[in-house]
């Protein structure tokens, strides 16, 4: 009987001369799964990989291939069941690429042998999955460092492995070889293709693979699928650095991104913004008043919103709603209830339909309790109402209440920089406007 676990290892420890890498390593790898090995650097990646290619021999602890200890396999034998590519491929000689391709068939041929018709038609068959059968007759030393990545490649795919695995497969590739490489491996791995494969890119990482590993100093700090082990708080104590965490649009797989600017100069002035925004539209703006230091929250904003996402990333208070539902009274209430906590309510630049309405409605209670709120770009606002006129209506009353007018996001770090500085904190502040041309008065 086949196991499913085609990869065992057992507290496993690993050294150079006196220096601990590995340290009490436990992992089974299912057979077909695709896993990636990520962390910072010398945290111990390519060094698991070496001891589940049993190139390094751990000082302790065991490493099983299908139930049977990887010592108790000749290297002809191993070569048939693991292939390796590396990080930096080992140039020495000026063989052909033909020639190099056709190494990978070593394991399964007899001693004193020549290659026989299948071992060609197995290696070019690994060549036209590559991308390197053009190069065939070229010698290996005059290739750039991509071609040569895709030779090794394919070499490591002739030996018909049932384990393959890679450090940094993307290694020395553009971007579009990237893409080819790890599409080429995805397809594979459907094909019943284990893969191990060390990333420094977690967003790649994400996208292609199953589960991750994360190493940190020696140890497995996490394990599990993409959004389980991908999350800032994991990152942030592993790699040192805020990062903003959301789902790729297209796929839903979770992508990682710095958070530049945490280091700048944070605000002297302690106010509290609630900002009305979804779509996208405050995503960027979020970010820039909480790398400033301002307390903000937001709403209403529908679950896996994009500024939904920015927002519980950066720890902002949000009123929500559901997925494509409309806002509810639950969820305007809410809203209501943070915007009056706040000293600055900013409605941004977003499109007004039946569905959110009660976004801009929240402005009439607020401007009736003295709440200092923001339109952003009235001018293009019959651009976004798609509501039959309502929301132009609503916002020409509330400028009756003291709704005032901003030009663009722009505006509000500007009147922010400029807060604080007047004596009389009510009088407007720079690209601030008290009405609007859009409703046929002159602008303060």
């Amino acid at each position: 009987m086949v196991s499913d676990v085609v990869l065992k290892i057992l507290d496993v420890e690993c050294s150079y001369g006196a220096h601990q890498v590995l340290r009490g390593v436990n992992l089974e790898i299912p057979r077909g799964a695709f896993l990636g090995i990520i962390g910072p650097n010398a945290a111990g990646k390519s060094t698991l990989l070496k001891t589940l290619a049993a190139t390094l021999k751990p000082v302790r602890g065991v490493v099983f291939f299908s139930g049977r200890d990887l010592a108790e396999f000749s290297r002809q034998d191993l070569a048939k069941k693991i292939s390796v590519v590396p990080q930096e491929p080992v140039v020495g000689f000026p063989f052909s690429v033909l020639d190099v391709v056709l190494m990978g068939r070593y394991p399964h041929q007899k001693r004193f042998s020549f290659e026989s018709k299948k071992d060609f038609q197995v290696a070019e068959k690994a060549m036209q999955l590559s991308g390197c059968w053009h190069l065939r007759d070229r010698n290996l030393l005059e290739l750039s460092g991509g071609e040569r990545q895709r030779v090794v490649f394919a070499r490591a795919l002739a030996q018909e492995p049932e384990v393959l695995l890679l450090d940094e497969p993307t290694n020395h590739l553009d971007l579009a070889s990237q893409l080819e490489m790890l599409e080429i491996l995805r397809n594979l791995n459907k094909q019943g293709l284990t893969i191990v494969a060390v990333f420094h890119d977690l967003n790649l990482a994400a996208q292609y693979c199953d589960r991750l590993l994360l190493l940190h100093q020696g140890k497995i700090f996490a394990i599990g699928k993409p959004e389980e082990v991908l999350k800032p708080e994991i990152i942030k104590k592993v790699y040192q650095t805020d990062v903003l965490v959301v789902r790729h649009p297209l796929t839903g797989t979770p992508q990682v991104f710095l958070l530049p600017g945490l280091g700048e100069e944070k605000t002297d002035v302690p106010l509290r913004l609630h900002l009305v925004c979804g779509g996208g539209v405050g995503a960027s703006l979020i970010g820039q008043l909480v790398r400033k230091g301002y307390t903000v929250s937001a709403g209403v904003l529908n679950i896996n919103d994009t500024d939904w996402e920015v927002a519980k990333a950066l720890g902002v208070e949000v009123a929500e709603e559901k997925p494509f539902s409309p806002i509810g009274r639950q969820a305007f209430v809410a809203n209501l209830e943070l915007a009056m906590k706040a000293d600055l309510i900013f409605l941004l630049e977003i499109p007004f339909g039946k569905g959110n309405l009660p976004n801009l409605e929240v402005l009439e209670p607020l401007l009736e309790a003295g709440k200092r709120c923001y339109l952003l770009n009235p001018e293009e606002l019959p651009d976004r109402d798609y509501t039959e006129g309502q929301a132009i209506e609503l916002v020409s009353s509330f400028k009756e209440l003291g709704l005032k007018f901003l030009p663009d996001q722009q505006a509000i770090m500007r009147l922010l920089e400029e807060w604080g500085k007047e004596e009389d904190v009510l009088a407007p502040a720079a690209g601030e406007r008290t009405h609007s041309s859009l409703y046929g008065e002159q602008q303060g």
